[in-house]
């Protein structure tokens, strides 16, 4: 479900201070597997496999996770480590430094990958073929569950490494429309079964109680599907993107306004520095928008529980494609 997109902490916000675990790093590192976290300098070389084969890039790229939950799958009676909510909206930021651009990549919340298992103490016990969304599902706490959030989309994406997260919770989806005076966007889908005005076509601001509504729906709402409400989430997010930036070029200090009024919702393990970098960074760097991946949307029983779900199986070539657009592939 939703979870909708901080995005607009995505576009201007990341912060509430560094957390990262210095020691569990540096057990990674002394075992050879980072986990997916880490980032590079200009001229270092990073290495991306897919089926077998090698891709390097050696531009400065920088690549952040935002992560938008609600409380599926909450079962804070649960033991084992299957206790956090499902991680129903998933977005790369990619920055691009040596070419001076930057790009978001959206997940689908049902994209087929093997999902680490997590143990009582919050290591890693296998792998299982599950929804990307799940990986938000085992933890003890937020930074497990986000943490295993981040190694699992790293390791889907050749284990590119992502520099760190943004999460909130679907609830507080109204904060953020709330925090830029409310965003609009031009309705695509029949919407009046869950708000009367959201009529094809029409052009509506959403308010705070109308948001999480917009963003959320999906049964009965076109055809159903997680793609259309992906499709419905990025309108959103063009929508305030735009809104977002116009008022950074406006009034640099802008995106304090927004750190402070989403600070207390908001779970990052990004340092306070990177706020104001960002911000320039969006102001200055080429804009390549929202992509998304090409795939298969099958209905299927690949879980435990017997039950159908939507799978879906993204194409490597689509990873590559849009990877490539954020840093130039060369493979070996």
């Amino acid at each position: 479900m939703l979870g909708l997109l901080a995005c607009a902490a995505a576009i201007a916000l990341f912060g509430l201070g560094l957390r990262f675990a210095e020691e569990r790093m540096k057990k990674r590192e002394g075992l050879g597997d980072t986990g997916g976290w880490g980032w590079n300098e200009a001229g270092e070389t990073v290495t991306l496999k897919f089926d077998g084969q090698r891709y390097t890039y050696s531009d400065a790229v920088d690549y952040y996770l935002v992560i938008g939950t609600d409380a599926t799958g909450n079962n804070p009676d649960a033991r084992q480590g299957f206790n956090g909510n499902m991680a129903d909206f998933l977005m790369i930021l990619a920055v691009n430094r040596t070419q001076k651009r930057f790009g978001f990549l959206q997940l689908d919340r049902d994209t087929m990958t093997d999902v680490p298992i997590l143990d009582e103490k919050g290591e890693e016990t296998g792998t299982s073929k599950e929804q990307l969304c799940i990986a938000h599902w085992y933890g003890q706490n937020e930074e497990q569950r986000n943490r295993n959030t981040v190694t699992t989309v790293s390791r889907l994406l050749g284990r590119i490494p992502i520099k760190g997260y943004y999460s909130i919770n679907m609830k507080d989806v109204d904060k953020i429309n709330h925090a830029v005076g409310g965003v609009q966007v031009t309705v695509e889908d029949d919407l009046t079964g869950i708000d009367p005005s959201m009529t094809p076509g029409a052009v509506v601001t959403l308010k705070d109680d109308q948001v999480e509504r917009y963003l959320r729906a999906r049964m009965g709402v076109s055809d159903g599907t997680n793609i259309s409400r992906m499709r419905r989430q990025r309108t959103y997010l063009q929508s305030l993107y735009s809104l977002v930036t116009g008022r950074l070029k406006e009034d640099p200090d802008y995106i304090n306004g927004l750190y402070r009024e989403l600070k207390e919702v908001v779970d990052s393990d990004l340092p306070a520095k990177e706020i104001s970098q960002l911000a320039a960074e969006f102001r200055e760097f080429e804009g390549l928008g929202f992509k998304t991946l090409e795939g298969e949307s099958v209905k299927g029983k690949a879980f435990y529980d017997g039950e159908v779900h939507a799978e879906f199986y993204p194409e490597t070539a689509s990873i590559l494609s849009v990877l490539g657009e954020f840093a130039e592939l060369k493979a070996e």
